[in-house]
């Protein structure tokens, strides 16, 4: 289990990453996209679901068509 803790240190290596990365995306909606899609990634859920509904649900997302858009168009 993550204790609160390192869950704080997780968020501020993770918005580093954010930060190094976020220039390869031009405009602000893909960088918070990007964001947005591993933060779910890193999220806990059950075992066996796949896709990109439950990374878009752990962020907030209503649907995962923002996330769908940028994994469609990254190269």
């Amino acid at each position: 289990m993550i204790t609160e803790r390192a869950g704080g240190q997780r968020d501020l290596e993770l918005d580093d990453l954010f930060l190094a990365v976020g220039h390869r995306f031009r405009r602000i909606g893909l960088r918070r996209r990007m964001r947005d899609y591993v933060r779910g990634l890193l999220a806990r859920w059950p075992a066996r679901t796949t896709g990109i509904w439950q990374p878009a649900e752990q962020v907030g997302r209503s649907t995962p068509a923002g996330l769908q858009h940028l994994l469609a168009g990254a190269k």
